[in-house]
């Protein structure tokens, strides 16, 4: 097998088992509260990146740099993990993919305000879709179900795509330097320090054990979160990466399909609309 058939097919494997993740996730909050299996997702996949940077050969970073390991830790891990599951307890799996991968949008977002990297036309045009996909989203929910728990849920999945943003913006300005094996086994480690915190008063070991339990915790937390990640940081290095970024498109789209083929979940005109001027938006964004 060549190298460009084994990048592809690696990129294949990601993309799939990312958007398959979803439909666990959402099963697994049937087995513990959104902390709880925030923490134990987010510490198996700490404890199997730990492994795998120390099989590597550590790289540990200077203590200056402890609290920026810190911040990522507690936006992309804490906060990420957190809201996002708290929201999908409200709403359905797909529609928790669809909303999240907005964060491209909040990325540029915040690079135009923040960093004062100002945005072009096209991207501007991105920006619009992507903000015309969350309203179809929220609104169509709006007119047809008048479900505040629905809506909150929503706003909480926004969130966790806005600190993922964040994040990613903290680890360009702040962490460029630093060994991405590193960084990504600190912050999961760091960041479930704080989701043990914030499931204390809910059971840090509050969890329904069945084969199947552990079956998803495994599966979201060694092969969605460790595994997939050090592959995706692999084929960044090795592939154009429009390519990539575009590919990571297909994931809510899966999260949608899978969403409707296992759990029964209808496609609704305003999540498939909302969907499509979303990965629309993150597109445009995207390109160089």
């Amino acid at each position: 097998m060549n190298s460009t058939v084994l990048n592809v097919a690696l990129l294949a494997f990601v993309i799939v088992t990312w958007g398959y993740s979803w439909i666990l996730m959402k099963i697994g909050l049937g087995y513990a509260k959104p902390y709880t299996f925030a923490a134990w997702r987010c510490g198996i996949g700490a404890a199997a990146l730990l492994a795998y940077v120390w099989w590597k050969g550590p790289k540990w970073p200077a203590p200056r740099k402890l609290p920026d390991y810190l911040a990522v830790g507690f936006f992309q891990t804490t906060l990420l993990f957190g809201l996002m599951l708290l929201g999908m307890e409200r709403i359905t799996a797909g529609k928790t993919s669809v909303l999240l991968y907005t964060m491209p949008v909040w990325t540029i977002l915040i690079v135009h305000f923040y960093l004062k990297d100002r945005l072009s036309p096209t991207k501007w045009i991105g920006v619009a879709l992507g903000s015309l996909g969350i309203l179809s989203i929220l609104g169509f929910d709006v007119i047809t179900q008048q479900d505040l728990q629905i809506f909150t849920g929503e706003m909480l999945v926004v969130g966790a795509a806005v600190s993922w943003a964040v994040a990613n913006i903290w680890m360009k300005t702040r962490m460029a330097g630093e060994d991405i094996y590193t960084v990504s086994a600190l912050q999961m480690t760091l960041g479930t320090m704080l989701l043990l915190f914030m499931a204390l008063p809910h059971g840090v070991l509050d969890v329904r054990w069945t084969a199947y339990s552990v079956y998803i915790l495994l599966f979201t937390g060694i092969i969605a979160s460790a595994i997939d990640f050090t592959i995706w940081f692999y084929l960044i290095k090795k592939l154009d990466i429009n390519i990539t970024t575009f590919s990571s498109m297909l994931v809510p789209v899966l999260g949608l399909l899978f969403d409707w083929l296992m759990l029964g979940n209808p496609l609704d005109p305003g999540v498939i609309a909302g969907g499509v001027f979303i990965l629309a938006g993150i597109y445009i964004v995207s390109k160089k």
